[in-house]
């Protein structure tokens, strides 16, 4: 039983009491990251080389003009912070705030490259997740992908078919 104010609850005990007569949440439409070795952890080894595999590297050049998205990756050691770009066939899509923008303000959800390491751990790390759902009184999640897009498409858009089919 959750002590009362009487009883030296505080005011987080009340919040909880709260959200415990609250129905969970089944949210539709989440967005994971998928994490920085997601296919060379599942592929065979013979397409380690072509997977699509993560860099970190500094940003080029990156715009949104006119609906149209534009990323070019820097060279290892060029000035600029280093971002996580997904290397697959002739794409280079850096991962940005756009993707994930938990614990962010919203002013601060804008087209810039963002690491791993700048990211809430629950956007691309399974057991970090269910914790973040826990907290926030999520009982199941609608995951959507970022890199292969809403349904997956950067694998049909691919040379490679028997690799894009192992990749889905």
């Amino acid at each position: 039983m959750i002590p009362t104010e009487s009883e030296g609850a505080s005011d987080s005990d009340a919040t909880l009491e709260i959200m415990t007569d609250l129905p969970k949440i089944i949210s539709v439409d989440d967005h994971v990251i998928e994490p920085a070795n997601l296919w060379i952890d599942r592929l065979p080894s013979k397409y380690h080389d072509v997977a699509p595999r993560s860099y970190r590297l500094p940003v080029k050049e990156m715009t949104f003009i006119g609906g149209k998205f534009t990323a070019i990756p820097g060279e290892a050691g060029d000035e600029g912070d280093p971002v996580d770009w997904w290397f697959y066939e002739d794409l280079r899509r850096p991962l940005t705030r756009l993707d994930t923008a938990v614990g962010f303000a919203r002013d601060e959800v804008i087209l810039k490259g963002i690491s791993y390491d700048e990211m809430l751990q629950g956007s691309y790390k399974l057991d970090e997740r269910l914790s973040d759902m826990d907290v926030n009184n999520v009982e199941a999640s609608m995951c959507y992908p970022t890199f292969p897009r809403f349904c997956g498409q950067t694998f049909s858009e691919a040379q490679d078919k028997e690799l894009a089919l192992l990749c889905v």
